[in-house]
C-alpha cells in the first residue's frame, strides 16, 4: 500500500481499490511497547470529517497473534482532541467517506462525532465475525486488507448516497476544499441550495464546512515536511486568504496557532523516533 502521510507512530494509506468508492484511506497507530508515556508527546487529532473502523490489540504472543483486541467505531472528530500513548497499543483502520457512513453502516454519522464505540453495540453479528478474521492476523498490516475485504461484503445496505453529494465530495477531497463550494456546485451541474441539501442530509455538515476540515489538515500535513515551515506559502498552497486566516482557523479547529502545533507534531516525531532507536 502506497504511504499518503506519515507522523511519529501514524500512517495513512491509499484504500484497497475494493472498498475507495466507500472508503477514503486506510490507517494505523502503533506504540512500541517499550514506550514511555510522554504527555507532550500525545497526537493531538486534526479535525476529521469521517467516520473510521478501527481494530485495536494491545500486545501480541510470541506468534505475533493479538492478545486483548476489539473493534470500534471512531467518529468524526469536530473539535480539539488528544489521543494519548500507551504502549504495545497498535490500531489498524478502514476510514469511511462519511455520506457512505449510512449505506455501510446503517446509522447517521452525527450520532458517532466525537465518539468512540465498541463495534458489536452497533452490529454485534458482523463485528463478530470481524473480530475472528483479524485476530487472526499477525501485523497491522496484514489486518487493513482483511478490514476492507469484511467491511466490503457486509454493507448494511445496496443504497448510494445521493449522487450530487458523492460526486461533489469526491471533488472537495481531491482537492483538499481549496475549490470554492460554488464553483464545485457548478461542476457537479446543480444549484448550491440544492448541494447544500443532499451534502447535509447524508453527512450532517455543510460543504463549507466539510472543505474547511479537510483545508487545515491539508496545511498541517503539507508543515509536516518540514522542521520550519513557511507558513505564508502553506497558507496560499492550502487555498487561504493569507497567513492570518490560515492562524485563526487553525486556532478555531484545534485550540493551537500553527505554530505550537506544529512543534507538538514534531515533538511527537521525535519521541516516536527516540523510543523506537
Amino acid at each position: 500500500m502506497r504511504v499518503r502521510h506519515s507522523i511519529g507512530g501514524y500512517r495513512e494509506y491509499d484504500p484497497d481499490p475494493a472498498a475507495a468508492f466507500f472508503s477514503d484511506a486506510f490507517w494505523t497507530h502503533c506504540t512500541p511497547s517499550d514506550a514511555v508515556p510522554d504527555e507532550q508527546a500525545a497526537h493531538r487529532i486534526l479535525p476529521d470529517p469521517a467516520v473510521s473502523i478501527g481494530f485495536w490489540c494491545l500486545g501480541r504472543d510470541h506468534r505475533g497473534l493479538p492478545r486483548d483486541s476489539g473493534l470500534v467505531l471512531i467518529g468524526a472528530k469536530t473539535r480539539p482532541q488528544l489521543f494519548h500513548l500507551t504502549p504495545g497499543l497498535e490500531y489498524a483502520a478502514l476510514r469511511l467517506k462519511l455520506e457512505w457512513v449510512g449505506p455501510v453502516l446503517g446509522i447517521d454519522p452525527i450520532d458517532l462525532d466525537d465518539r468512540e464505540v465498541e463495534f458489536s453495540a452497533i452490529h454485534s453479528a458482523v463485528a463478530g465475525r470481524l473480530h475472528e478474521a483479524i485476530a487472526n492476523t499477525r501485523s497491522v498490516m496484514e489486518a487493513l486488507p482483511v478490514l476492507g475485504r469484511m467491511v466490503t461484503a457486509a454493507r448494511a445496505s445496496r443504497f448510494a448516497p445521493p449522487a450530487a453529494a458523492t460526486t461533489a465530495l469526491d471533488i472537495v477531497r481531491r482537492t483538499a476544499g481549496r475549490i470554492p463550494c460554488e464553483r464545485v456546485a457548478d461542476t457537479v451541474g446543480v444549484s448550491m441550495r440544492h448541494l447544500r441539501r443532499q451534502v447535509h442530509d447524508s453527512t450532517g455538515l455543510s460543504p463549507k464546512a466539510y472543505a474547511r476540515t479537510l483545508r487545515l489538515v491539508h496545511a498541517m500535513q503539507l508543515a509536516d515536511s518540514s522542521p520550519a515551515p513557511d507558513w505564508a506559502a502553506v497558507a496560499a498552497h492550502s487555498g487561504y486568504c493569507d497567513q492570518s486566516h490560515l492562524i485563526r482557523e487553525c486556532v478555531a479547529l484545534t485550540g493551537l496557532a500553527p505554530v505550537p502545533l506544529h512543534r507538538e507534531r514534531e515533538t511527537q516525531r521525535v519521541s516516536e523516533r527516540s523510543n523506537t532507536a
